[in-house]
Parts: structure tokens; C-alpha cells; sequence
């Protein structure tokens, strides 16, 4: 989905496409100059190359070259599944469509890496309805302190409730990595414009969803991998990829042919 492209792009970075179906060279050639990976949300599959994201980002870091990492939605579920002792088995049905809701924090913000940037400003995130959530699955907070790969792997930093007043993980964050996720859509407040689908477009949660884009590329500003000249990134990057437009609540999405 293009909003993602755009959401990251606004923070100041450019965006290279990591193309699921793409040779395993090609996709570890590119890993080897991006500066960090966003996993994005919406449909369709890239379980085998995320899985080899995920490895080379947690060998970069055990290296000591920083590489962070960000889930939303599919890409949250993904990082769950990654590292979950149940694998897929972590994931619980939920009924979150199309609805903004406010977060409960599970860890004090300012002391996240995700949420630290906001200051006190974080706090209005469990005040208002300004996450935006459009997903069929999620994890229970329960799950987190049985399974012991997520157990050891993350911290759960905010909870919501579902339609049901069931309770799902809507942030973590890594212990020992620049690795965060989130259940809810922070791009889609800022670039995805369509009615009837419960996103607070008021001024406070553009605000407040953009600085995770700001926090995230700030992040990747900290690596020191490069494509080389502006010349020989114009060639990587995902703006020499064809958009179609769309009537679903995403918009344009780029299309890889």
C-alpha cells in the first residue's frame, strides 16, 4: 500500500521494495544496504522472506551494527509469529474493524523506545480514540507471559479491547533490539482519506500518529548502510514501480510485476 510508502517518506527517507517472491540473493543484497525494514500491514503473504528479515536484522544488531525493525498489523502479527514458541498458534481471532481506540499502557512511555519521542504528549494516546484498528486476529496479553519465546523476546508496552471488551496487544517492543510492532495503523491516519472507515483524522491524532514515522526513520538514520550515489539508488527505489488505484480504504498500491 502506497500509504505506507508515503507515511515513511514524510519522515525524510526513501523506500526500497523487499519483493516477497524475489530470489534469496537479491532480497540479502539489498538487507545488506538498507538502513531498517518496515513490515507492513493488509493482505497477502510474505512469511518466508519476513522470517529471513527478521534473522538478518537480530545478526546485524548481535554485531553491533544497528538495524531496527517495524511491524504494523499483518507485519505485528508477523514479528509475533517469528518469535513465538506456538508459532502461528499465538494468534487469537478478534473482531477490531474499521475502529480508532485508545491505548493502555502496560509500561510507562517514556521509558519505551517507541513512544519515548513523544514526551508527555504520549499520555493523550490513552485518553482519546486515536489508533486506528482494522484486524481479524491479534495476541492476548495472556499469550505473552505463557509463551516463552515471546515471553523473552518482547515487552509489551499497550493493550486495547475489541468490539467484545476483549482485550489484545496493540504495541511491544523488543528487550534487547531496535524492534517494534504495532497491532494498530499509525500511516493510515495521516494518508488514507476514504469514509466509513473510523479514522480520527482530527489535527491532535495526525500529531500524534506521525511521530512514529519520525521516531522510526530517526532510527534508521543511525545505520551506516548505503545503496551508494543518488545515481545508483534511483535504481533500487519503489518509485520505478507502477501504482494503481483503488477503492478500498488503503488507496494506491504499488504493483510489482
Amino acid at each position: 500500500m502506497a500509504a505506507y510508502v508515503r507515511f515513511v517518506q514524510g519522515a525524510g527517507a526513501r523506500v526500497v521494495p523487499i519483493i516477497y517472491d524475489e530470489p534469496e540473493e537479491v532480497t540479502m543484497k539489498k538487507l545488506k544496504s538498507l538502513d531498517g525494514v518496515l513490515f507492513p500491514g493488509g493482505s497477502g503473504d510474505y512469511f518466508k522472506v519476513g522470517r529471513l528479515v527478521l534473522k538478518h536484522a537480530i545478526s546485524e544488531n548481535d554485531a553491533g551494527r544497528f538495524f531496527p525493525v517495524w511491524g504494523t498489523c499483518l507485519g505485528f502479527e508477523r514479528l509475533v509469529v517469528f518469535t513465538a514458541t506456538s508459532g502461528d498458534k499465538a494468534l487469537t481471532e478478534y473482531g477490531a474493524h474499521h475502529i480508532s481506540l485508545p491505548l493502555n499502557f502496560t509500561k510507562n512511555p517514556l521509558e519505551t523506545k517507541m513512544y519515548c519521542e513523544m514526551g508527555d504528549d504520549a499520555y493523550k494516546l490513552s485518553i482519546g480514540n486515536f489508533t486506528l484498528n482494522s484486524h481479524s486476529w491479534s495476541v492476548s496479553p495472556e499469550t505473552f507471559e505463557i509463551d516463552k519465546g515471546l515471553k523473552d523476546f518482547w515487552d509489551v508496552t499497550a493493550v486495547s479491547y475489541d468490539a467484545d471488551g476483549k482485550a489484545f496487544v496493540a504495541s511491544i517492543e523488543a528487550k534487547k533490539y531496535p524492534i517494534m510492532g504495532t497491532q494498530y495503523h499509525p500511516e493510515k491516519v495521516t494518508q488514507a482519506w476514504n469514509d466509513r472507515y473510523g479514522i480520527n483524522h482530527s489535527w491532535e491524532s495526525v500529531h500524534l500518529n506521525r511521530v512514529f514515522a519520525d521516531q522510526f526513520v530517526a532510527m534508521t538514520r543511525m545505520s551506516k548502510n548505503t545503496f551508494g550515489n543518488y545515481t545508483e539508488t534511483q535504481k533500487v527505489l519503489i518509485d520505478n514501480y507502477d501504482k494503481l488505484e483503488t477503492d478500498y480504504y488503503c488507496g494506491e498500491v504499488y504493483v510489482f510485476k
